[in-house]
């Protein structure tokens, strides 16, 4: 019978450069429709971030003449 310790199962890198190398080597074998998800789901996330600011600021501003004129 043969026993299996902890350091005989690797389970995740163990040095940055394992790390590095292994994200490598999934990006190059991604699927071409993976990327084209990926890159709507940074645009829909930059339009999202770009809206809270503007709406935050706003906000602010609104704020700030309402208690302007309120003083």
């Amino acid at each position: 019978m043969t026993t299996i310790t902890i350091p005989e199962l690797q389970l995740a890198p163990t040095s940055a450069h394992d790390a590095v190398s292994l994200r490598r080597r999934r990006s190059a074998q991604r699927d071409p429709l993976t990327e084209v998800i990926e890159t709507r789901r940074q645009h829909a996330l930059q339009v999202a971030a770009v809206s809270t600011g503007i709406a935050s600021v706003t906000l602010a501003a609104s704020a700030a003449v309402v208690l302007t004129l309120t003083v």
